[in-house]
């Protein structure tokens, strides 16, 4: 009786830490999400050149810049023209929701399961 009580005690304080783990990653996800948003800027694109050395299309309003980021600092290589927006390189829009993109890759999988019987 009492190894029940204590496996059922155990199980209980397991399910009580997941609850607590998945609200406050919820509540940490949004609060860093509304902080790293800035309102007149946007990283399109960045590729990493070397250990700590990035190049990055960043738009500024509606100009689009051509810059480079190391540990000696940042600094704008050339303003580009043309529209670098990552909705028109893709056709898709940039943040889609997560069940969106699980259930087009189960989609595929299922598919191409089918296609191997």
């Amino acid at each position: 009786m009492h190894s029940t009580i204590s496996l059922l005690s155990g199980f209980l304080v397991f399910i009580l830490i997941l609850l607590l783990a998945y609200a406050s990653s919820r509540y940490l996800g949004k609060t860093w999400h509304r902080s790293s948003t800035a309102r007149y800027m946007e990283v399109i694109d960045q590729l990493a050149v070397g250990q700590d050395r990035l190049l990055l299309i960043v738009k500024v309003d509606s100009k689009f810049y051509l810059m480079s980021s190391s540990s000696q600092g940042v600094s704008i290589l050339k303003e580009l023209d043309g529209d670098y927006s990552l909705e028109r390189s893709l056709g898709t829009p940039l943040q889609s929701d997560f069940s969106q993109c699980l259930n087009r890759y189960w989609k595929q999988f299922r598919d191409g399961k089918e296609s191997s019987k």
